[in-house]
Order: structure tokens, then C-alpha cells, then sequence
């Protein structure tokens, strides 16, 4: 089982707009200023081949208490919050039953994101009505 820290190093919270992206708006990518460490999973090397991309735009209602469980996360996958202001929670845990180390994060503010690594579950909670665009994606090296 992962430790509640190697879990805090596979997942990014911030918001797109608040990034010193010197400029130029890109907050993922080959950029030295999409290194955060200690997880570095905005940086994608320039060298680095990226295969299996998806992109879902979801409208998520509100409700559901326990949650939206999802399978265990393969490669790198993003969600940013592109409704003008929500609330939506996204737990991650290394187990299926997410008994213990438990990483969570709301995003409130518009372009709040979450990015996260491979080998871990989550689970996402609509406090209240979201749009959320989400990008995943793999690593080919």
C-alpha cells in the first residue's frame, strides 16, 4: 500500500490562472515553469511521446454522497473546473474501499485543477452542479 505522502507527490491541485506561466498561458507542457516539485506532473518532457489522449467535457449535477467511483487512473489525467464557480470534491486513494490515505481537494474557483498520476482510485463528489473538462493521456518512452 502507497503511503499517504508517495499519494501527495502523485497529485497536483492549482489554478490555471494563478501560475507564473511567464506569459504565455501554457501551465502543461515542456516548460521548466510546469516543473512543481515535488511532483512534476506538469511537465511533460519535449522528447517525451504522448499516446492514448482523451478529452470529456461532463456536466456533473449535484448530489451523490458517497461519491462517483472511478477505476483505477493508467498514465496522467487532468480535470479543471470551467464552470464560473461550482463545488466540486475529488478524493484519491492507493485502495479500491479508500479505508486509508485518503488525499481530497474542492475546486471552488474557475480554472481550478487537479492533475494526477497512474495507480491511483478516486472518486468525485458534485456539491454542487459542475462542468468539468478533463484530459488524460500516457507516456511513451
Amino acid at each position: 500500500m502507497q503511503s499517504k505522502q508517495h499519494l501527495a507527490q502523485n497529485v497536483e491541485f492549482g489554478n490555471a490562472g494563478d501560475l507564473d506561466t511567464h506569459g504565455t498561458g501554457w501551465f502543461v507542457g515542456f516548460s521548466d515553469w510546469a516543473r512543481k516539485p515535488p511532483t512534476h506532473l506538469r511537465h511533460v518532457p519535449a522528447e517525451e511521446l504522448a499516446g492514448g489522449l482523451c478529452v470529456k467535457w461532463f456536466s456533473h449535477p449535484a448530489g451523490n454522497p458517497n461519491g462517483e467511483y472511478k477505476p483505477l487512473s493508467e498514465g496522467r489525467t487532468m480535470s479543471i473546473l470551467v464552470s464560473p464557480s461550482s463545488e466540486f470534491r475529488i478524493e484519491f486513494s492507493a485502495s479500491d474501499d479508500f479505508a486509508t490515505d485518503i488525499v481530497a481537494h474542492t475546486l471552488r474557483r474557475h480554472g481550478d485543477f487537479v492533475i494526477w498520476g497512474p495507480g491511483l482510485f478516486h472518486r468525485a463528489f458534485g456539491v454542487q452542479p459542475a462542468c468539468i473538462l478533463t484530459v488524460r493521456w500516457s507516456s511513451q518512452k
